[in-house]
């Protein structure tokens, strides 16, 4: 949901915008492909990329009848494809991907083309964010953070949330979806909708599901509305390629001891990563990156401890300026990346809890700012990949030319 009143983020923006450090936009950006609406992830996987489409954008009037916008596709692109930012006309990209994977109902449940507004469907899944691939099980597994985005109006952009948060799955044994958790509607806003104790799955833990991360035979998922981490056992799933609702359990919430002694308060789950035996999480409200220690079998040494070892700007109710952490992932040489969603940059660093990054305004100029290299102070990214020696960004800008639904899969060279 977004808690910001349009001009207070905007005065926000300039804000945050006026106390960056000068220095250069970064690597060069290319764009790959402007097919896909509003892309919200990315899998590379043998020798293609993988995207996931979140639909049509509310900057350009959100969902309608009158757009394809094909909410819930994975799109499967060549990652070879690329073409410099001044060459906006390129065949190639406007052209490059194809549906690999649509949305079916059951289990997804597809928005009414014939709702009058639009959002008042209020059980619709918008597939809200990110995209992963687990081998062991075959398959890709996404989001389904559920609402609508509103038309957008003169000075305003919404969107309407619903309580039918889920994980969903597609699996290429079968080709087939499968639901993997979902919260109930008609359980109203309760998180989990039952007793997870006696009660059956899907659980129905997460409230804004803002990201998840396969490691090992676990799928991890976070949620922004409800600030928590739960853990999935995919190992029912790779016996059986039909199952859903594998057993899962809520791990962390909002309060972390610290290595060493003391506490963090973390808000807004949002993004995930993995490495040498470190699982990382990133929150969008209080804009902190911690890392937890892994056992050898994937699951969280316990008890559990953190390590902070960024920190950005956290929200600020009064502007509604933030950093808006929203996907982190590594490159093959250790390095973070760090997504700050809106003006769209990408902060990289490598992670040391002795030496805590700090991404704040005006203490480190981002590795890559899109938001200046596109003149587009209201560019918005979401998602990243590192993978043979490129960052693959996806962004929800006017610069698709389907039908106006927006949205461009960039890259960036690693150095």
């Amino acid at each position: 949901m977004d808690r910001r009143t349009p001009l207070l983020a905007f005065a926000g923006l300039l804000a945050v915008a006026s106390t960056i450090p000068a220095r250069a936009q970064g690597p060069a950006l290319e764009r790959v492909s402007t097919v896909v609406p509003f892309p919200r992830g990315l899998v590379a996987l043998d020798g293609a990329l993988y995207v996931l489409s979140r639909g049509r954008v509310r900057g350009a009037g959100g969902v309608t009848a009158e757009v394809q916008d094909q909410a819930g596709t994975i799109f499967r692109l060549d990652p070879r494809v690329a073409s410099p930012l001044g060459d906006e006309d390129a065949p190639a990209v406007r052209t490059n991907g194809a549906p690999f994977a649509v949305p079916t109902a059951p289990p997804f449940r597809l928005w009414d083309r014939g709702a009058s507004p639009p959002e008042a469907d209020r059980v619709t899944d918008r597939p809200y964010c990110v995209l992963r691939y687990h081998a062991p099980t075959a398959s890709f597994y996404l989001c389904a953070f559920s609402g609508i985005d509103k038309r957008a109006e003169p000075g305003r952009r919404e969107f309407s949330k619903n309580t039918t948060d889920g994980i969903l799955r597609y699996d290429t044994r079968t080709r087939a979806w499968y639901e993997v958790e979902r919260h109930d509607i008609e359980a109203g806003g309760s998180y989990p909708h039952h007793d997870p104790a006696h009660g059956a799955p899907p659980h129905g833990w997460l409230n804004g599901p803002d990201n998840l991360l396969p490691v090992g035979r676990w799928l991890y998922a976070v949620a922004k509305d409800n600030s928590c981490l739960v853990r999935y056992d995919l190992a029912p799933i790779e016996l059986d390629p039909t199952r859903a609702h594998p057993p899962s359990e809520r791990i962390l919430g909002e309060r972390v001891p610290l290595e060493g002694g003391g506490e963090l308060l973390l808000y807004g789950h949002s993004a995930l990563a993995e490495r040498d035996g470190w699982l990382y999480v990133g929150t969008r409200t209080s804009s902190l990156v911690v890392r937890l220690r892994l056992a050898p079998d994937g699951t969280l040494v316990t008890p559990v401890a953190a390590q902070l070892v960024a920190r950005f700007e956290p929200f600020d109710p009064r502007t509604g300026a933030t950093a808006d952490l929203t996907d982190l992932g590594f490159d093959d040489l250790g390095r973070l990346y760090a997504v700050s969603a809106q003006p769209a940059r990408v902060h990289r660093f490598v992670p040391d809890p002795a030496r805590v990054y700090d991404g704040r305004a005006g203490a480190s100029a981002p590795w890559l700012d899109l938001a200046a290299q596109t003149a587009n102070p209201h560019m918005k990214i979401e998602n990243l990949l590192a993978h043979d020696g490129f960052l693959y960004v996806c962004s929800g800008d006017g610069y698709s030319y389907q039908q106006g639904a927006l949205g461009t899969v960039y890259r960036a060279r690693l150095d």
